[in-house]
């Protein structure tokens, strides 16, 4: 029962009440016996002094003993539980009416002289000479011979006051009812505190249900709790409960994303693998046949395998030095060093380093820029654009068919300018598009066999534009797909272009979607 908080606080509150009944017994015996004290001394108050008053004791130059006797003996008559002294002026005990032995033979004066005092307040206690410690309730007189102060008349009310508590509480019917009344009431705020308490930790029992069962689960599932799953500004237990279920919650997402980066991982080191083996088996192929028929092939044969040898290893070249500018990308140190350029001008250089191979492939590779407009300089870091923009190309290089188009178009607006790269190759399916930039992924339409394109270059250009906080849209359908992202003005606006906007040759390509308007943006 302890084990619990609940139990705990039960029996804290348990003992707290003990403790308190105990201590009230005490405190109402201190009260009782004080209360009792002063009634009786208040009733015995001038006792004493009537009985000096009375001349009971006769007035002589001397306090004889023998001739007070009758005092005492009177005295047991009104009433026997009172013990008589009679004192000299210093305090000493010249005779008593006690039968028990006397411990001191002196009483201390004080107390007396304070209860002479008819303002003091009682009880006042005295020394009681039968024994060594205690003080009891008094009355006492002084005994005046010729106008002096000769001694005092001091009474002790012995057995007044009960020394027992059980004595006093099985004498005394209003006790016995207020004890009872006591026991009553602590009875009925233990248990009222018991049902309390386990009402205010019912939500803390609840957590901690829930929360054993998320450790049983592996930390993989969290059981549906009845409290609400919004921060509140209710108590501690309401905080805590709240803390617990963003921290699952984020624990619960972190380990989705865990799962999601180890099966990246796990597909990134296939495909790397992959991607490697292939170029490498070829070259280790053709190598071996130099190696083992060097001798039996002719010039042209040996020229030609090693044409092709040398053609691997600038594959594989390729592939590390993506890999290895990827890695660098993704670093926490990696920055971009941004200045002002003409975007035209480098996208007109990029587009002539392809000529060529367009040319080879029978590709057209146009370059569509608004001819009637002086564009602003745009900011980035000119080097890094200008791989994206090769990187784009060569995706689009690789996918769009002999007879085909390439687009590169520049679009202004009065904050940006947006870069498309338009080609007419296959098109990317709808279930493919969310996963273009990712690293090393291609499509089901390009599996078919190894052509040198390791799927880093959409991933790096990714990145690139990420960490020039570039907007990227993609738009595909069969038969056309246009890649799309924005670049800042090095002013903030460009109000000139709203006025010239409308000055852009009107050519076929004007009917092109504006993608960095309409197309659904995906932020970089």
């Amino acid at each position: 029962m302890f084990k619990t908080l609940n139990g705990k606080l039960v029996g804290v509150l348990v003992c707290f009440a003990i403790v308190m009944a105990l201590l009230f017994l005490v405190v109402m015996r201190q009260l009782d016996m004080a209360r009792s004290q002063e009634l009786h001394q208040k009733l015995y108050r001038t006792l004493a002094s009537q009985l000096v008053s009375e001349q009971i004791l006769p007035e002589s130059e001397a306090l004889d003993s023998l001739r007070i006797q009758h005092v005492f003996e009177r005295l047991r008559v009104i009433n026997p539980r009172i013990d008589v002294y009679l004192l000299d002026a210093n305090g000493k005990i010249l005779s008593s009416s006690g039968r028990t032995k006397i411990q001191r033979n002196t009483v201390n004066l004080q107390p007396l002289r304070q209860f002479l005092d008819d303002n003091a307040a009682l009880p006042i206690l005295g020394d009681d000479p039968t024994e060594a410690s205690r003080q009891r309730v008094f009355s006492v007189a002084e005994i005046s011979l010729k106008g002096h102060v000769n001694g005092y008349l001091y009474l002790i009310m012995r057995g007044l006051i009960s020394d027992s508590i059980a004595e006093r509480i099985k004498s005394s019917y209003v006790l016995r009812e207020s004890i009872w009344i006591i026991v009553w009431g602590l009875l009925f705020a233990l248990i009222a505190g018991a049902v309390t308490i386990k009402f205010m930790t019912y939500p803390l029992r609840q957590l901690t249900t829930v929360m054993d069962k998320f450790r049983q689960s592996g930390f993989a599932a969290l059981p549906t709790i009845s409290a609400s799953r919004t921060r509140s500004t209710g108590d501690e237990i309401t905080q805590l409960t709240d803390t617990f279920n963003e921290m699952s919650d984020r624990l619960l997402e972190q380990m989705r994303v865990l799962k999601e980066t180890d099966a990246t991982r796990r597909e990134l080191v296939a495909n790397v693998s992959h991607d490697l083996r292939t170029p490498l088996a070829s070259l280790q192929g053709y190598l071996e046949t130099l190696q083992i028929k060097g001798d039996k092939l002719c010039a042209e044969e040996k020229e030609n395998y090693l044409g092709i040898a040398l053609k691997q290893c600038g594959q594989l070249r390729h592939l590390v030095n993506a890999l290895f500018d990827l890695a660098k990308l993704d670093a926490d140190q990696a920055s971009i060093q941004p200045e002002p350029f003409v975007l035209e001008d480098l996208l007109q250089d990029v587009a002539q380093q392809f000529e060529l191979e367009a040319s080879n492939k029978q590709i057209a590779l146009v370059t569509d820029m608004p001819v009637a407009v002086v564009l602003p300089l745009v900011v980035a870091d000119i080097g890094l654009i200008e791989r994206v923009l090769r990187n784009l190309i060569q995706n689009s290089l690789q996918y769009t068919p002999a007879g085909g188009e390439i687009r590169l178009r520049l679009i202004p607006d009065t904050r940006h300018l947006t870069v498309e790269v338009t080609d007419t190759g296959c098109g990317i399916d709808a279930k493919d598009l969310p996963r273009i930039f990712d690293r090393f992924y291609r499509s089901e339409k390009s599996r078919g066999e190894w052509s040198g394109h390791a799927g880093l270059g959409l991933a790096i250009a990714k990145r690139i534009l990420d960490l020039h906080h570039s907007t990227v849209a993609v738009h595909s359908e069969p038969g056309k797909t246009t890649i799309a992202f924005t670049l800042s003005y090095a002013h903030a606006t460009a109000p000139a272009l709203q006025s010239c906007a409308v000055s852009f040759p009107q050519t076929a390509t004007s009917a092109l979607p504006r993608i960095g308007a309409a197309l659904p943006q995906k932020a970089g």
